[in-house]
């Protein structure tokens, strides 16, 4: 129950995180175009003297610069990159816990592959057992990992008994 309600906070909580960052620019764009527009005093008698007309050209110029420098954060500065790997580094399930699509793939295609490959390179029998034993210790932890790869093998048709038996053969 307490796994349940941890989930559905930490959903919430991506929720907001994903709007806010456009929400917060939007609110600081308009703020701050407000603000320039009382501030600036030469307006009289031009184009801007009109706050229908010169706080949009002033949030048009605010949206330009945010967005300038977004591309030039993108392209020359490529955070982003750094970015993904402290979220890798940081992250503690990257690491040795497995995700319901991991284990499909390595069970149903790696895993038989190093089995039928073992039975002639010693290696390849080892790298299948610890794999084996891998797979079984991430199924058998997370009690959400089981329904997600319930929801896997529901949607595509097939049967998880007749694929996914990683007892000791």
């Amino acid at each position: 129950m307490a796994v349940r309600i941890k989930k559905w906070f930490m959903l919430q909580m991506w929720r907001l995180q994903q709007v806010s960052q456009p929400l917060t620019l939007a609110l600081l764009a308009i703020n701050l175009s407000l603000t320039v527009f009382s501030l600036i005093k030469w307006r009289e008698g031009s184009l801007l003297s009109s706050s229908w007309i010169g706080v949009p050209l002033i949030l048009l110029l605010l949206a330009m610069v945010i967005w300038s420098f977004a591309i030039i954060w993108d392209l020359r500065l490529k955070m982003w990159r750094d970015q993904a790997t402290v979220l890798v580094e940081r992250n503690p399930y990257s690491k040795e816990k497995m995700s319901a699509k991991e284990i499909m793939v390595y069970g149903i295609f790696w895993l038989p592959l190093l089995e039928n490959a073992g039975k002639t390179d010693p290696k390849a029998k080892l790298a299948a057992d610890a794999l084996r034993v891998w797979i079984n210790k991430a199924s058998k932890e997370e009690v959400d990992l089981n329904r997600d790869l319930d929801d896997i093998f529901e949607h595509i048709g097939l049967s998880k008994q007749e694929l996914m038996d990683f007892r000791k053969k």
